[in-house]
């Protein structure tokens, strides 16, 4: 019998009563489709509520509340295409089975894929509430091959933001405040020692595990296993209870069962989506759109391949730009899994000790790879656990000798069933196992679809089966083209799999003092020889994992600072649209091989660092040693040029110039302030935008210019203009994003690396959002900073000197502050 639809009613508390519940929970953590619309209109919309949504919307909320008064806070909307399931992670529940059949659904059709994927989980709290928590981060040799404003950001120290902060919210920096004992101390000293006999092996540390076993302060319950979603629910119910349950009054919404399908785009910049509203009560799929005000922000937080099918569904690459990037540079883990008994004597542990749980990590790498010009990363994730005697406890025995990772995690609320384990340990051995983790390389170059050896993805092109169909309220077929991916196993990738294997017997080969030949001896009984120190019990059939299994999928939308060799900025902004980021694992240059999780959470941390600051404004800053103020409230001696656009306006008790007027057509004018020529010096000018249509800059060493309005191109040829242009509209190619002409850039000839621009002042709001540049310009070299970012610096052929000038080409633009300091 289904369950009814929630019809939701005027009180907090309506609830779904069931034959078995109450289901307050869900009640209280979610908001339907409409109430969430009605409420009013959003900054940001998550997509997706999984590992990295629930981290970064719930970051969005809490780190704003930080804000002083007055300026504003976003309001945040996430979207989550599956159900409200549970509330904290699986394991953190009392053996409740396999909670994951009931959501977990194909990551990709398997008539779209040459390979079959792992189910991911599509529910609320996504696989946050199921992976596994061995979470290292990625090594420095790993982060060289990043760009170099992200791997600071991830490596900082002392700081609440990167891997050390992300680390304490995990569990993971306490990487032994639950693993302890004889076996971890004999293993891991054992480990440490055999490290300088593995030419591959290069550090032993304590496992990385997400578990904080211990209160992170006095008289606090500890965190347990990790999952975001508990993060994303406590926000929310501050925020209910902030905004006195008033859905007028609150900041953030959850609202399941509803899958965006597209982000359709005008101009570059996302105004709409197309959302399917799902139930489960034999109902067809409704279709909602939802129009998105231009300063609204969104995050793809899907994964990675449904983050990069939802991109290239809704704004694939100009083909003014190049060839598409999106869905090149596929990349996933190598994985493999073995086990050993090892004989409690070669390890000096007494046959009557009882032992519990151990584990350790082990860092390697593989041999010189020229295909790629460098090694190979793997690690091993080492298990151990008493071995149970089979005499007394046959299953037992079998589950643990075949899977020691298997007690880790693990909630026993029953002292009789831990009691029973250490009671049942085999007197003669242990069991261990070896999970080993290695990267894959992608493949930047190659166009998508060309070059069979490599892994990459797109979207099915043909129409027909490889849609997914809906059906709007007014009978309309809306389809959604499905994702393809190619996934292949290079040489290189194999290179790294077998390096991976082999230094795992020649590690358990030290542990045990013996011979890789006897560590690979899959003998049992051979252990009645006295001499015998370790037997190998893995099944050479199921030993190493199939592709694609392993949930690390990354790279699609890869950060990095140049548009013309990635898709993303160092901030996880689109390169090619004004409003959209990603916060997942598609964002990842390179794999590395370490989970994706910690680094995937500081990634979403650095978004969401971004996003905020588009919520904060420059403020009135105090002169500059030696600065002259280059604008005291007259524009007598300033000269204009082509439209009269430029006028003395008082705002917020400053003396601005406002550039352009309530009209959005174009309204071209030049204001050169001509009574000073200068070489060398450092610019600061505050500036804001009423629209993302706004088009303006800042001119640098320009030539003369008479009176007039006429404007000769040879001034637009002379002159250095540093850009203001959210969309980034390139007029010769007819596009939009182009990094030689969005705000930073210095106009067609230096390009900005990032989005540094506060969100924009729409017309009627309280808040102001003032930017302030600081460019400097020596010789023939300019660097532009735009609210405390480098957003573009290089060398630039110019006039040896020349004036200081405004422009503005269409809506509104207002400066302030203008000041210039003269450097020798």
């Amino acid at each position: 019998m289904p369950i009814p639809f929630l019809v939701a009613g005027s009180s907090a508390t309506d609830v779904q009563r069931t034959s078995f519940s109450i289901d307050a929970l869900a009640r209280y953590a979610c908001n339907t489709w409409d109430e969430a619309i009605a409420s009013g209109k959003f900054d940001v919309v998550v997509i997706g509520s999984g590992m990295y949504g629930s981290y970064a919307a719930s970051k969005l909320y809490e780190l704003s509340n930080t804000f002083p008064a007055g300026m504003r806070r976003p309001r945040i909307l996430v979207l989550e295409s599956g159900p409200f399931l549970i509330t904290e992670h699986v394991q953190n529940l009392t053996r409740v089975g396999s909670l994951s059949v009931l959501v977990a659904e194909p990551l990709v059709p398997t008539t779209q894929s040459n390979v079959t994927f792992s189910p991911h989980h599509r529910c609320v709290g996504g696989k946050s509430l199921f992976w596994g928590g061995w979470a290292p981060r990625l090594t420095d040799a790993d982060l060289t091959l990043w760009p170099a404003d992200v791997r600071a950001y991830l490596t900082q120290v002392g700081q609440q933001d990167g891997y050390e902060f992300v680390e304490k919210e995990i569990g993971a920096s306490e990487s032994t405040d639950f693993i302890s004992g004889a076996l971890f101390d004999a293993l891991k000293t054992k480990a440490t020692q055999a490290q300088g006999s593995v030419p591959s092996l290069t550090r032993v540390a304590d496992p990385p595990i997400a578990v904080l076993g211990k209160a992170p302060a006095s008289g606090l319950f500890s965190f347990d296993k990790f999952s975001s979603l508990p993060l994303l629910l406590d926000a929310i119910r501050e925020d209910s209870a902030e905004g006195s349950r008033s859905d007028r009054n609150r900041r953030l919404f959850l609202v399941p069962m509803a899958e965006v399908l597209k982000l359709h785009t005008t101009n570059g910049v996302v105004t709409r989506l197309s959302v399917a509203l799902h139930n489960a009560v034999n109902r067809a799929d409704a279709v909602r759109f939802l129009d998105l005000p231009e300063t609204c922000h969104v995050v793809l937080a899907g994964n990675t391949i449904n983050s990069t099918r939802l991109a290239l569904n809704s704004f694939p690459r100009p083909s003014s730009m190049g060839d598409e990037l999106m869905g090149r540079n596929f990349m996933f883990h190598v994985r493999g899994n073995y086990f050993w008994r090892i004989k409690r004597s070669a390890l000096g542990i007494p046959p009557d000790q009882k032992l519990q749980t151990a584990a350790f990590h082990v860092e390697g790498k593989s041999g010189p790879l020229p295909a790629v010009g460098r090694s190979g990363r793997f690690h091993l994730q080492c298990y151990a656990a008493a071995n149970a005697d089979p005499a007394t406890s046959p299953g037992m025995g079998q589950f643990i000798a075949r899977n020691p990772e298997g007690f880790l995690y693990r909630l026993l609320p029953s002292l009789e069933d831990i009691n029973a384990m250490l009671d049942a340990q085999d007197p003669t051995s242990v069991a261990f196992g070896i999970r080993t983790i290695g990267e894959t390389f992608g493949d930047r170059t190659s166009k998508i679809g060309s070059n069979p050896n490599v892994s990459w993805m797109s979207v099915n092109p043909f129409g027909g089966s490889g849609d997914d169909v809906y059906v709007d309220d007014n009978g309309v077929e809306v389809r959604v083209p499905q994702a393809y991916v190619h996934l292949v196993e290079r040489d290189v990738d194999t290179a790294v799999r077998d390096a991976q294997r082999a230094a795992s017997f020649q590690l358990v080969a030290a542990l045990a003092g013996a011979d890789t030949t006897e560590a690979g001896n899959r003998d049992e009984d051979a252990f009645a020889n006295p001499a015998r120190r370790v037997v190998y019990i893995g099944n050479p059939a199921t030993q190493e994992d199939g592709n694609g299994t392993t949930y690390h999928e990354c790279g699609t939308l890869w950060m990095g600072e140049q548009a013309a060799d990635s898709v993303t900025d160092v901030g996880g902004r689109f390169h090619h649209i004004h409003n959209a980021s990603c916060v997942d694992q598609a964002l990842f240059p390179t794999a590395g091989s370490a989970n994706p999780v910690p680094t995937g959470l500081s990634l979403a941390r650095l978004v969401v660092r971004n996003l905020l600051a588009r919520y904060q404004t420059a403020g009135i800053a105090p002169a500059t040693q030696n600065a002259v103020e280059l604008y005291d409230g007259n524009l007598a001696q300033w000269t204009v040029a082509g439209a009269d656009n430029f006028f003395p306006l008082q705002t917020d008790g400053i003396v601005t110039i406002g550039a352009g007027t309530d009209s959005k057509s174009p309204q071209l004018g030049v204001l050169l302030l001509q009574t000073k020529s200068y070489t060398n010096f450092t610019l600061e000018i505050d500036w804001r935008s009423f629209s993302v249509e706004a088009n303006a800059g800042i001119f640098l060493r320009a030539p003369p210019l008479a009176a007039g309005l006429n404007v000769p191109p040879s001034f637009y040829q002379q002159a250095i203009e540093v850009q203001i242009d959210e969309r980034g509209f390139n007029p010769a190619a007819s596009h939009y994003g182009s990094p030689l002409h969005k705000t930073g850039a210095v106009y067609e000839r230096l390009p900005a690396r990032i989005w540094a621009a506060r969100a924009v002042t729409t017309r009627g709001q309280t808040f102001t959002a003032w930017n302030r540049f600081v460019i400097t310009v020596q010789n023939d070299q300019i660097r532009v900073e735009l609210n405390g970012r480098l957003v573009s610096s290089g060398q630039v052929n110019m006039l040896p000197q020349g004036f200081i000038g405004l422009q503005c080409h269409t809506e509104v633009v207002q400066f302030r502050q203008i000041r210039i300091k003269e450097l020798l």
